[in-house]
């Protein structure tokens, strides 16, 4: 029976944990994060005020909950995607492409989430960056060791840090679009300009 009462208490948590993250994402979505405030979340969750700390300390964590569930996905589709095209560069550019469109769908929360992970306080949320971060450079990591498998790029390549390096080029130019500097079209010159420069050196 103590089994059974942890389970369901396990699972009460679970359903809390998803629909705050459900509610937060709505309203982030509708009025904007700096119009949301916690108390609007816990009320469109159907749980107490102070539930909602259980899961964020504060409302930049929050932010950081809803995307980290959302991206876990979004990368693994970028993943799929990229094994349609048979170059590096291709499938590279249409890793970064399928998280670009996901960040496109709402540009302002999009910001909104790049000025937060310029500083994350609480170390919980840098344990889900840091989660979702092994997960994208993993599958980065994956492209580049089947094209050393073919010989595309040198055998000699550690391909973490080269898939670190990749995404700093894509975040790069992720924030200039986010921040107004390039449009989509110049974005994505840049992008594959740069990739590509980068990627010949490894080759």
């Amino acid at each position: 029976m103590a089994a059974v009462a942890l389970g369901r208490r396990e699972q009460n948590k679970l359903d809390k944990r998803a629909r705050i993250i459900a509610a937060a994402r709505d309203l982030f979505t509708r009025k904007g994060f700096e119009g949301t405030t916690s108390q609007e979340i816990a009320d469109a969750a159907g749980v107490a005020g102070g539930t909602v700390f259980t899961y964020a300390r504060t409302k930049d964590d929050l932010l950081i909950l809803v995307f980290h569930d959302e991206m876990l996905d979004v990368v693994e589709r970028a993943y799929v995607d990229a094994q349609d095209a048979s170059q590096l560069l291709d499938q590279v550019i249409a890793f970064f492409g399928t998280l670009v469109a996901y960040h496109e769908r709402d540009l302002p929360l999009a910001r909104t989430l790049m000025r937060q992970l310029g500083y994350v306080g609480a170390s919980e949320q840098r344990a889900l960056v840091r989660e979702l971060m092994r997960g994208l450079l993993g599958r980065l990591a994956f492209l580049l060791d089947a094209a050393q498998a073919k010989g595309g790029v040198a055998a000699a390549t550690p391909l973490m840090p080269a898939a670190r390096s990749l995404f700093a080029i894509y975040y790069f130019h992720l924030g200039g679009l986010l921040s107004g500097y390039l449009d989509r079209p110049r974005f994505d010159r840049a992008l594959r300009t740069d990739l590509g420069l980068f990627l010949r050196g490894l080759a």
